[in-house]
């Protein structure tokens, strides 16, 4: 087909291939790749009757995930902000490995939750922790922590997916907010540097938010009932 002729109306635009009209001002995705992140959450009380479960897009992996994953698949160094707020520069050559399977009890990383957000706004990509982590206990104002699972991965047609999750439960005897939501990685085995006082010191491991989310309304979850979160993250070819 000849798309130069005397004038435009000689041109059968029916016969382009789509790639031609492909505006990188206005499409990013020309390949068919997608990823995506949702989570899920449930409410059921002490006797297990699910009194609500519903699932929203999850924003997920900030500045954080992308500088590690750079450096890893470059080989080379990149500067992460840890929970604590510290600077620390970590090798990617070097080898270790990168953790959110948490076990129940314990709230430093896995899936953790928050009441310092505000419900709805939109999460930074340069949040290194939550606003107000809500502890793992069973006093006023703690809820206790479930273990955190991540499943295997499985395909189905064109899509591969895998999930994250972790329940949790209040004991407090009051009424619990939840507001932020966000996954911290325990990175262990990494030559890692942490920028305190005049010179870096070096450390084995450390902790690193590498996912956050405010979910579009604040969940409110009564003393005696769990609330399970569930991200889900897919990529279809």
């Amino acid at each position: 087909m000849a798309i130069v002729g005397v004038n435009r109306d000689e041109l059968d635009l029916s016969q382009l291939p789509k790639d031609s009209f492909y505006d990188p001002k206005k499409d990013d995705n020309l390949s068919g790749i997608q990823i995506r992140a949702t989570i899920t959450f449930r409410i059921t009380n002490p006797d297990g009757t699910v009194v609500r479960e519903w699932t929203e897009p999850a924003h997920s992996f900030v500045e954080n995930f992308a500088l590690f994953i750079q450096a890893l698949w470059g080989s080379t160094s990149a500067v992460l902000t840890d929970t604590a707020g510290y600077s620390v520069s970590i090798n990617g050559a070097s080898g270790g490995t990168m953790a959110i399977n948490a076990p129940s009890g314990n709230d430093s990383y896995g899936i953790v939750i928050g009441s310092g957000a505000a419900a709805g706004s939109t999460p930074s990509p340069f949040a290194n922790n939550l606003t107000a982590k809500i502890p793992q206990g069973i006093a006023s104002g703690q809820i206790e922590y479930g273990a955190t699972s991540v499943s295997t991965t499985s395909v189905s047609g064109q899509t591969s997916s895998f999930t994250i999750s972790r329940s949790f439960t209040n004991v407090s005897g009051s009424t619990i907010n939840v507001t932020e939501i966000g996954i911290i990685a325990y990175l262990t085995g990494w030559a890692m540097e942490v920028s305190s006082g005049t010179s870096p010191v070096s450390e084995s491991s450390d902790y690193f938010l590498i996912a956050y989310d405010i979910p579009s309304s604040a969940i409110s979850l009564q003393n005696g009932q769990t609330l399970t979160i569930t991200y889900t993250f897919s990529v279809t070819t």
